[in-house]
């Protein structure tokens, strides 16, 4: 009779502790779904940030270039600020795009972990069709912001450029020599903005589907 209470009590206590390695390896899963989740919508508020900053930077540079004052000193300090709040929003999405891969790639990695443990075939099988799919979508979006950061990347360079000339030469002359690359700055803005809102879209749709709330 004591050897039978012994067994089931031992049997009671590994109950328990499955049950709690269980859930702790599904808290796990949510947390790092909710973590993905999160830095996809916060690299998506940085990246509407960052076009809302073109415009601001556009619409200095167009008053310093075409409509240059006897204050032409404050026109060139709002270009130079501008510039450089754009330049500081582009590095925290940078950072924030950084994070999103090092945790979507925790996350498809707890998730192959855990489908390791599923022992129906149905549910399992089911479940990694839509681990390939979420895992497919999420690449997309990585190739889809490497595209649009390199394109970024000359126009941000054009602005500077004029930065840097303008700030050794603020004169007349110093505006007409940058007045051309001005206007081709302003003629990338377009497709990169579209881009930009392009992106936006897809890093909060991913996003929300990776959340509890969403579909």
């Amino acid at each position: 009779m004591k050897s039978q209470s012994i067994i089931i009590a031992s049997a009671v206590v590994l109950a328990v502790f499955t049950a709690g390695c269980a859930t702790s390896s599904s808290s796990t899963s949510y947390k790092k779904a909710g973590d993905t989740s999160t830095s996809l919508q916060e690299t998506a508020v940085g990246i509407d940030k960052g076009e809302v900053q073109i415009d601001a930077v556009l619409v200095a540079l167009s008053d310093l270039v075409n409509n240059p004052n006897t204050d032409i000193k404050s026109q060139f300090e709002k270009f130079n600020a501008s510039v450089g709040k754009l330049d500081s929003l582009s590095k925290d999405v940078s950072k924030q795009a950084l994070a999103m891969q090092a945790q979507g790639a925790a996350y498809f990695q707890q998730w192959d972990t855990d489908l390791a443990t599923i022992q129906n075939e149905d549910i399992r099988s089911r479940s990694t069709d839509r681990k390939n799919r979420v895992a497919a979508r999420f690449d997309r979006v990585r190739a889809s912001y490497a595209h649009t950061r390199d394109a970024f990347v000359p126009f941000m360079s054009r602005l500077t450029d004029i930065r840097t000339a303008l700030a050794t030469d603020l004169t007349a002359g110093g505006l007409a020599s940058v007045k051309s690359t001005a206007n081709e700055a302003k003629s990338d803005a377009a497709p990169l903005r579209e881009a930009l809102r392009d992106l936006s879209a897809e890093f909060t749709a991913l996003g929300l589907s990776l959340s509890s709330s969403g579909k």
